[in-house]
C-alpha cells in the first residue's frame, strides 16, 4: 500500500492552492459576508441599557436577526459544497467558471445539508450515551432523592463521558470525508458515510496527525490574528467612545463584518486542507 502524504506536503499543497486560487475561492466565501449583513443589522438595532419593555425597534431586531441567521446557515452550507466542487477542480488543473460551479452547488445543496443531519444525530447519538448518568446526577441532587442516586451518578456519568468522548474522537475522524464523498463521487449521505469509513479503515492514527496537526497550526496563527485585530479595534473603540456615537457605531460593525471575513479566508484553507488528504486517502487506499 502506497503512503498517505505528510502533514508537511499537506500544509504546502493547501497553502500554495489557496496562493493561487485566492480570488475564486474568495468569490465563494464572501457570499456568507453578504448573507450576515441582516444578522450585523440586527444586532445593531438589538436594545442598550436595562429596559426590558419591548419595541417595534426590538421586534426588527429580533426579525433582521432571525432571517440573517438562515440566510447564514443555507449559504454556508452551499458554500462548503460550493467550494469543495471548486477545490477538486482546481486542484486537477482545470479553470473553473464561478457561475457554473455556483449552480454545482445548489444542485448538491440538499444532499449535503441531508448528510449534515444525518452526522449531527450521530453526534448527538453518542453525547447521549452520557445522558443516563447527567439524569442521576441531577435526580440525586433533589432534597427527596435516594442517597443511592449519587453514589450511582458521578461513576455512570464519569465512565458514560468517557466512552463519549473516545467515540465522537474516532468517528469524528473516520466521517469527517463524507462530504468529500457525496459531493465528489456523487454519492448518497448514507454511501457517503460508509465511503468515508471505508477510506480511514486501518489508517486510524495515521489520518487522525495528517487532519489535526494542520488545523492545531491554523487556529494557533487565527488566534494571534484575532487578538492582535480585535485588541485595536478595542482600544480604537474606547478612544471613541466618549467622542462620536456615529463613528463608535463605525467601527463596531465593522469589527462584526470582519469577523465574518476572517472566516471566508479561512475556509477555503480548511477544505484545501481536508481535500488534499481525502485525495491521498482515495488514491491509496
Amino acid at each position: 500500500m502506497a503512503s498517505l502524504i505528510s502533514v508537511g506536503q499537506v500544509l504546502d499543497l493547501s497553502l500554495e492552492h489557496c496562493r493561487k486560487h485566492f480570488k475564486e475561492l474568495l468569490a465563494i466565501t464572501l457570499w456568507m459576508v453578504v448573507a450576515s449583513i441582516p444578522t450585523v443589522v440586527g444586532t445593531l438595532l438589538a436594545p442598550s441599557g436595562g429596559d426590558q419593555t419591548l419595541t417595534g425597534g426590538d421586534w426588527l431586531s429580533f426579525a433582521f436577526s432571525c432571517v440573517g441567521t438562515i440566510l447564514t446557515i443555507v449559504v454556508s452550507i452551499w458554500a462548503y459544497a460550493t467550494l469543495v466542487l471548486a477545490v477538486a477542480e482546481q486542484a486537477g488543473g482545470k479553470k473553473i467558471n464561478l457561475k457554473h460551479t455556483y449552480q454545482q452547488g445548489w444542485k448538491i445543496f440538499l444532499p449535503y445539508f441531508l448528510l449534515s443531519l444525518l452526522v449531527a444525530g450521530i453526534v448527538i447519538g453518542i453525547a447521549l450515551i452520557a445522558a443516563p448518568g447527567f439524569i442521576l446526577l441531577i435526580l440525586s441532587s433533589s432534597a427527596t432523592s435516594a442517597p443511592i442516586l449519587g453514589v450511582l451518578g458521578t461513576p455512570v456519568f464519569i465512565i458514560g463521558t468517557g466512552i463519549a468522548l473516545f467515540l465522537l474522537v474516532k468517528y469524528s475522524v473516520q466521517i469527517a470525508f463524507a462530504p468529500y464523498v457525496l459531493i465528489l463521487e456523487k454519492k448518497n449521505p448514507i454511501e457517503a458515510i460508509k465511503g468515508s469509513l471505508a477510506l480511514v479503515r486501518g489508517r486510524w492514527w495515521a489520518t487522525l496527525l495528517r487532519f489535526l496537526l494542520p488545523k492545531l497550526i491554523y487556529s494557533l496563527v487565527i488566534f494571534v490574528v484575532n487578538y492582535l485585530v480585535f485588541a485595536v479595534i478595542e482600544v480604537v473603540l474606547s478612544l471613541l467612545i466618549e467622542t462620536s456615537t456615529v463613528l463608535v457605531l463605525a467601527v463596531y460593525t465593522l469589527s462584526l463584518f470582519l469577523s465574518v471575513f476572517l472566516s471566508a479566508i479561512v475556509i477555503p484553507l480548511l477544505i484545501a486542507t481536508d481535500y488534499y488528504l481525502y485525495d491521498s486517502l482515495r488514491k491509496t487506499r
